[in-house]
């Protein structure tokens, strides 16, 4: 494999809420493709041949209405229910409305027994935790945090390479719901720690890191310890390497496999994700 930079074009999945482009992809439900180089036009899970599973997955969500109350299972009851990798994610706010919030968590002092009952009860909503956010707030959302994105928002999520969802609550939309798994897998104590990331610079997860980049003239890397995903938040200039250079600006995408040094030149800001 030639040691190209690669930008990448998303899956655009369309929902009733909105939309989502799946920006670094290797996942079959919505692989993204590359636009460049000697892999041009493949799937970007070819890249990856020495990899099973290629291990985030890179959206970027525009919500013009709430999404469901969900809540995603860790590695454990993943691999034994659904013969999957769990979801651990965050959410990188891009924009919001002024006043926008979001679910993250619900209250303290309740169990599954509990939560089944104000379930049953139709009472699910008074026990939700919502966050107010601004851009350039990341909200970090460990497997088992139920959670959801309102209208208003638009952010960049980077999660496992996993599309395994509960959906708990619809909002009399009629979908399904997943009822019993959600209560099987919420943190009921909060003791995976998510949460919001105000002025945010750096996450480091089991499963992923990300890091929002300032570029003012000249930023210089490696991808020496795996590889680099970068999202353009704002801004653009160049990203270049010995085999090749791309003009990359808002919101677009490029992956960089390991062992390259890479220049990033121009006035922009990037999120970087890698494992």
């Amino acid at each position: 494999m030639t040691k190209y930079i690669y930008k990448l074009s998303p899956f655009l999945k369309e929902t009733i809420w909105g939309w989502e482009k799946w920006v670094v992809s290797c996942h079959p439900n919505g692989p993204s493709i590359v636009d460049n180089g000697d892999l041009k036009g493949e799937a970007l899970k070819d890249v990856e041949k020495f990899k099973e599973v290629f291990p985030i997955l890179v959206k970027i969500i525009k919500a013009d209405s709430v999404l469901s109350v969900q809540v995603h299972p860790d590695d454990e009851y993943a691999r034994i229910h659904e013969n999957s990798k769990g979801k651990t994610e965050c959410w990188y706010i891009l924009e919001a409305e002024k006043g926008a919030t979001l679910i993250s968590g619900i209250k303290k002092g309740l169990n599954k027994e509990k939560l089944r009952q104000i379930i049953n009860d139709g009472k699910l909503e008074e026990e939700l935790e919502e966050t107010e956010v601004k851009p350039g707030d990341l909200i970090y959302i460990p497997s088992g945090t139920v959670h959801a994105i309102k209208g208003g928002l638009k952010l960049i999520e980077v999660q496992q390479n996993s599309d395994i969802t509960y959906r708990l609550y619809d909002w009399g939309r009629g979908r399904e719901e997943h009822v019993e798994q959600s209560l099987n897998v919420i943190d009921y104590t909060g003791e995976n720690k998510g949460g919001k990331i105000e002025n945010f610079s750096s996450l480091e997860t089991p499963y992923f890191k990300v890091n929002k980049i300032e570029v003012k003239d000249t930023y210089k890397d490696s991808s020496k310890d795996g590889f680099n995903c970068f999202v353009v938040i704002d801004g653009e200039g160049t990203i270049s390497c010995d085999k090749n250079s791309l003009k990359i600006s808002k919101e677009e995408t490029v992956y960089i496999p390991q062992g390259i040094n890479y220049e990033i030149k121009g006035n922009l800001t990037l999120l970087k994700s890698n494992e």
